[in-house]
């Protein structure tokens, strides 16, 4: 009888955790969407194909200069930058496979089997270091796209605030985006650039 009661609250969560996914994804989309359109970026559709739209999100932000070096498309790099994190942690993951099983073969052998194991141990510190600093990349690149974007349509601290909220809260861009995407920008800084 508890695991019926278990499946049944499990069932619940799964679908009301698809329900926000859901909304989030419509939410985001169509105020991706809007922004785009209004700022005559053309393409606006790609706003509801998954690994687009962040492309299209960063094309609408336009380039981006930091301590005088542009990043010409960061849409193309928020795309870009969770793969070369995946590709060198998948590196590093098999290299710690090879290790541990080399550790394994030599298991007997005491010398041998310190520094492999260091190694392994080593590999997947750096695998968890690697992963945190491409989510922190990502989320910062994400915030500096935003930042572009919403100071067409607020500044001061409220455009600080957005910027915190949406990197913090799961449904907050999502919103924001929906709620901008038919105001009247107060700045157009495609044309300033």
């Amino acid at each position: 009888m508890m695991n019926i009661w278990f499946l049944l609250f499990y069932m619940i969560y799964l679908s009301v955790c698809a329900v926000f996914i859901l909304v989030g994804y419509m939410l985001y989309g169509i105020g991706l969407y809007g922004m785009a359109r209004s700022a005559g970026i053309g393409n606006e559709w790609l706003a509801f194909v998954p690994f687009a739209r962040k492309y299209l999100q960063g094309k609408l932000g336009g380039p981006i200069t930091i301590h005088g070096k542009t990043i010409k498309q960061p849409g193309l790099w928020l795309l870009l930058l969770p793969f070369f994190v995946g590709m060198a942690s998948g590196f590093l993951a098999g290299i710690v496979v090879v290790l541990m099983a080399a550790g394994i073969v030599v298991g007997t052998n005491a010398i041998l089997t310190i520094p492999v194991s260091g190694v392994a141990f080593l590999s997947s510190v750096i695998i968890l270091l690697l992963i945190l600093a491409g989510t922190a990349a990502k989320s910062g690149l994400r915030a500096l796209i935003n930042y572009q974007i919403l100071s067409r349509y607020c500044q001061g601290n409220v455009l600080i605030l957005h910027i915190v909220f949406s990197v913090v809260l799961p449904l907050y861009e999502a919103v924001l985006f929906f709620y901008y995407r038919s105001k009247p920008t107060i700045c157009d800084l495609h044309k300033e650039l």
